[in-house]
């Protein structure tokens, strides 16, 4: 079978297990095929540490994409999320955009997962501008304290936070704060806190 053959035949999602059943190889020889085909720009990979590593495989060379949102959380994070779909960027983007857009995804997981970025934040200005851009500021301020509680982070400056916010806001739609320890931090940013002190000790256990 020549390589255009095989690449239309594994052409989609693929695990090391399932090349190697579909072509009757070792799996160590489907690895290597698979790196080859990486190289070559036919395979791109999702997943890897807990999760199962996933090859996208096309007939057609994969243009080089940029590093996105579940690429920049995973990086830093113990909680490793599974990308449901593929979130193209383009130009520079870091730990301060995959925030926001963590934020603006109202998944729970993922946000859950964006506290980690938190300690690789390099240019709060950055970010301060970018959220009030979205209005998400109050989110953002939010899930700082709440990670402040379980995490290191870098200290943002005290004039991004004494701010006064009118309008409440939901880290996730129309769920409340039912734990005591986070009271404070939604009287400070006027943001419901979803979490329960069990989800965190998830991520950090992660």
């Amino acid at each position: 079978m020549d390589q255009e053959e095989t690449l239309k035949k594994l052409e989609g999602l693929q695990t090391v297990d399932m090349v190697s059943y579909a072509l009757d190889i070792k799996k160590q020889s489907a690895l290597n095929l698979l790196s080859k085909l990486k190289k070559q720009g036919y395979v791109t990979t999702t997943g890897g540490g807990h999760q199962k590593r996933l090859y996208k495989i096309t007939s057609r060379k994969q243009r080089k994409r940029d590093k996105g949102m579940f690429d920049i959380i995973n990086k830093y994070s113990s909680m490793k999320l599974m990308p449901w779909y593929d979130h193209q960027v383009h130009g520079s983007y870091g730990s301060e955009e995959a925030l926001i857009d963590a934020v603006q995804t109202q998944s729970f997981r993922v946000i859950l997962a964006s506290m980690g970025l938190f300690n690789h934040i390099t240019d709060w200005g950055k970010l301060y501008k970018l959220a009030k851009e979205k209005n998400c500021w109050q989110k953002v301020g939010a899930l700082y304290d709440v990670a402040r509680l379980y995490f290191r982070v870098k200290k943002m400056p005290l004039r991004y936070q004494k701010q006064k916010f009118l309008k409440k806001q939901f880290l996730i739609k129309r769920y409340n704060t039912t734990e005591k320890i986070y009271y404070p931090i939604k009287n400070k940013w006027n943001v419901e806190i979803p979490f329960k002190t069990g989800d965190i000790r998830k991520v950090i256990a992660s």
